[in-house]
């Protein structure tokens, strides 16, 4: 549980660096009253997030346990050990974005229910770009674990995603209107660097599914070399058995010296 509890964590971590969902927390702290409308919208969130990792769980769980070896298959493995080797390369060496890039527009959406939208609406649309937890599900469900040991894992995960938006709203609550300019220009920092955080993102996770592919592959290796030394030494136990069957059946049709030496002095009547 400890070998995949520590690398599901530290993917959690990783996602957490999420610059859309706090550039949208740091644009509503520069409004009065933003509070109520922050923790709705970090409800979203979380209740998204977490609704799609347990469907994801429930159906790649119940499609691992009816296709398990096929997800072991050294062809697949390759097309993941592939997948992961694009990731990284795409996150090493894709262009980077300029220093002066636009400004994107700003969401505009008010009242509670309007920002626990706005919170599903953001985890729907970045999903695609969700690859730290596409690599946590993927562990978990090749482990596999039981229902009751990876719904806490789940949770545990996403509510270290949600950490960074709760921690801005702690220190809004707690700082007030003296940081609204820090938020501002916290905001603006994370929107400029929102593509090189994606890219090391998407490297991370690259690196995650090729050290996930070389392990399974290497555990399915061994698992084959300890069937295939099975199956030699039964053939082996078997022919040994056929032998000596052999042998016997030989031996119980054969008659002894004593038996051919009494045919032959057996007196002969007429």
């Amino acid at each position: 549980m400890t070998d995949i509890a520590l690398p599901v964590l530290g993917l959690a971590v990783i996602d957490s660096v999420n610059p859309s969902a706090l550039a949208v927390a740091l644009w509503w702290m520069a409004r009065p009253g933003a509070a109520p409308r922050l923790l709705a919208y970090i409800a979203g969130i979380a209740v998204a997030y977490t609704a799609l990792g347990i469907a994801l769980m429930l159906g790649l769980g119940a499609t691992v346990e009816r296709y398990d070896a096929a997800f072991d298959h050294p062809l697949v493995l390759a097309l993941q050990l592939a997948l992961g080797l694009g990731m990284l390369g795409y996150g090493i060496f894709a262009p980077k974005q300029g220093k002066h890039a636009p400004e994107q527009p700003q969401p505009r959406v008010g009242g509670l229910i309007g920002m626990v939208l706005l919170g599903m609406t953001v985890t729907a649309i970045e999903m695609v770009t969700a690859l730290p937890y596409f690599a946590a599900i993927a562990l978990m469900t090749s482990a596999p674990l039981a229902f009751w040991q990876w719904l806490p894992l789940l949770l545990i995960y996403n509510a270290i995603f949600v950490a960074p938006p709760l921690l801005l709203l702690a220190l809004y609550v707690f700082a007030g209107r003296r940081l609204q300019g820090r938020f501002e220009r916290w905001r603006l920092s994370l929107q400029r660097g929102a593509r090189e955080t994606l890219l090391w993102i998407v490297a991370i996770a690259g690196v995650a599914l090729v050290g996930d592919a070389v392990s399974r592959f290497m555990g399915t290796r061994g698992d084959l070399d300890e069937r295939f030394a099975h199956e030699r030494s039964d053939a082996r136990e078997a022919a040994r058995y056929a032998s000596l069957e052999r042998a016997h059946q030989a031996g119980a049709r054969r008659p002894d010296r004593a038996d051919r030496a009494n045919r032959r002095h057996r007196p002969q009547f007429d």
